[in-house]
């Protein structure tokens, strides 16, 4: 049904020589296009599967690029490129036109050099000598279609630091007694003094290079055995998807399953029953690769995602959440709506946050940034660069300059600079992309219940009733075992991001929300709060200390919006 998930086509060989598209030499006939899809929602449909430690939670992604449907977006960028590539502007692309365009050039760096442009492939006609939109298109989609999944940082431990700082006696365990004492210090780890904790402050000596490589897009995929998200594609004939269940769920059982025998039991794959012995075509209780391939043709949702990005700046990207076909959720799942664009999914021991993201800004900010790098390798000032010494150290005009110099006149020009930049960020644009980041065991980011990356008085205060709820053995202690396991995942548009000279297309960072909390309230209220943590301390306001005492009515210490709405006079 979908086409593989891929990234624009004219960067990002950072992210992509992470192993994110390595092409699989064993193929099989392509997996059926699943039951449940009809034709016309081929267009803005995209099916993933999470592979929790417990089953796998199959996913289905109706994405809205601004009122038209993602893959129609991206077909639009494949003609826009076909127009680009041909110089003579006669309608008509050319082997020659390609080829002297860079096409090549362009899959080499966005796969990092993994893969070429197979010359056989580009013109499926030799004898005509040209290359249709249609032809570019199958060429390029392989490599560089419209989704994909993208594996960003991975815990690195079990726990995260907030956790280790509340494990006193470091048993691996949380008391009440652990946690009462430790939340009462957590006030020292405000090292900016603000009343609130940020995670840097809680793990304030990070290498904070080490951080930002961890961060890179795609940096820590390659390390995983297997990502914790994987794009389901009909058109897509490798068994990848198959070898990742295999590598994940084939660790054997107490009953008598083989851990590593290429097959899954029904306690290996806790998928529903009526669902296995459909699959499980020779009955013989385990599910073999065919069998697993075949099953993932057919194998319908568990939940929808609508998601929408803006189509003008002035909208907000929004997520909508339900049952497959409109059905109530499954049990278990719990959705809580955090935010316009950003929701929680809680499917047992699993916390996925989905924040969509329409990046307004993307064509903007990339513009200023090459803008910024044209004036810093312009030395002379002569208003163009030529190319030499003049931008060997600059790797965007380096890699690029045949690209950008449209006129080939061996000068670039900073209007070819914008003109390109402008044409690649829109075409990055037409892409969508999920970005995954685990979190491990993350209490922070489960505490911080309004998502803004910061914990507030009033979260802070919430710890030990909030934590201790994740006790499910009722031992009194809570273990890492016992709390949610986190995922951030963003959905949005590509965009071209400048990463150690090379573009790459990425969904915008998740920026901090402004607290609901911290826009309500009267305006001394909301001008008294100056954290924003939707709470006025008694350190915030600007009054009597007995005029607080008479707001705080619950006693607190904290004045929230409710009380200040009911303050008279």
């Amino acid at each position: 049904m979908n086409p593989r998930p891929t990234l624009s086509w004219l960067g990002a060989w950072a992210v992509l020589s992470s192993g994110g598209l390595a092409v699989a030499a064993d193929r099989a006939p392509a997996i059926p296009a699943p039951a449940s899809a009809t034709a016309s929602d081929r267009d803005s449909v995209q099916d993933v599967i999470f592979l929790t430690d417990a089953r796998p939670v199959f996913l289905r992604l109706k994405l809205d690029a601004g009122g038209k449907s993602f893959r129609s977006a991206w077909l639009d960028s494949v003609k826009s490129l076909h127009a680009y590539l041909d110089r003579d502007g006669d309608g008509i692309l050319t082997r020659q036109e390609a080829e002297k365009g860079s096409l090549p050039a362009m899959v080499r760096a966005a796969t990092g050099g993994a893969s070429a442009l197979p010359r056989a492939d580009l013109d499926t006609n030799p004898k005509d000598g040209k290359v249709s939109v249609e032809e570019l298109a199958d060429v390029l989609r392989p490599a560089l279609g419209p989704f994909r999944v993208q594996v960003g940082k991975l815990a690195s431990e079990k726990a995260d630091a907030l956790f280790n700082h509340l494990d006193r006696d470091k048993d691996g365990h949380l008391t009440k007694q652990e946690m009462g004492a430790a939340v009462a210090s957590l006030r020292r780890f405000d090292l900016d003094d603000d009343e609130m904790v940020a995670p840097n402050e809680i793990d304030p000596f990070s290498n904070p290079i080490a951080m930002q490589q961890d961060d890179m897009a795609g940096r820590r995929g390659k390390f995983a055995v297997v990502p914790p998200v994987i794009e389901l594609s009909s058109e897509d004939p490798s068994f990848r998807p198959v070898r990742l269940l295999l590598k994940k769920y084939d660790r054997g059982t107490v009953e008598g399953a083989a851990a590593g025998d290429n097959r899954l039991s029904r306690g290996e794959f806790a998928i529903d029953a009526r669902e296995f012995d459909k699959a499980d075509t020779d009955h013989d209780d385990l599910l073999d690769t065919e069998e697993l391939r075949r099953y993932l043709g057919q194998v319908g949702p568990d939940l929808e995602m609508t998601v929408k990005l803006a189509g003008a700046s002035a909208s907000a990207a929004s997520i909508e959440v339900s049952g497959a076909g409109a059905k109530p959720l499954p049990p278990g799942v719990k959705v809580e709506r955090l935010g316009p664009g950003d929701v929680e999914v809680s499917i047992g021991e699993i916390s996925l946050e989905f924040h969509a993201d329409a990046g307004e800004k993307a064509v903007e900010n990339a513009r200023g940034y090459y803008e910024a790098q044209f004036r810093a390798a312009d030395a002379d000032n002569n208003m163009y660069l030529e190319k030499g010494t003049e931008v060997k150290d600059h790797g965007p005009f380096y890699a690029l300059f045949e690209l950008m110099d449209r006129d080939g006149d061996g000068k670039l020009y900073l209007k070819e600079v914008v003109a390109f930049v402008d044409r690649q960020a829109e075409a990055a644009r037409s892409q969508m992309v999920m970005s995954a980041s685990d979190q491990g065991r993350a209490i922070f980011a489960i505490m911080d219940l309004n998502r803004d990356r910061l914990l507030g008085a009033r979260e802070i205060r919430g710890t030990v009733p909030r934590v201790s709820s994740w006790d499910r053995n009722g031992d009194g202690k809570v273990s890492a075992d016992e709390i949610p396991h986190h995922y951030q995942l963003t959905i949005g548009r590509g965009r071209l991001t400048p990463m150690t000279g090379q573009a790459v297309a990425v969904p915008e960072t998740m920026e901090p929300a402004a607290s609901a909390a911290a826009e309500s309230g009267p305006v001394w209220f909301r001008r008294m709060d100056r954290n924003r943590d939707g709470d006025v301390s008694r350190r915030e306001f600007l009054g009597p200390r007995s005029v607080f005492d008479r707001l705080d009515r619950d006693g607190d210490g904290l004045i929230n919006a409710d009380e200040a709405a009911a303050a008279k006079g």
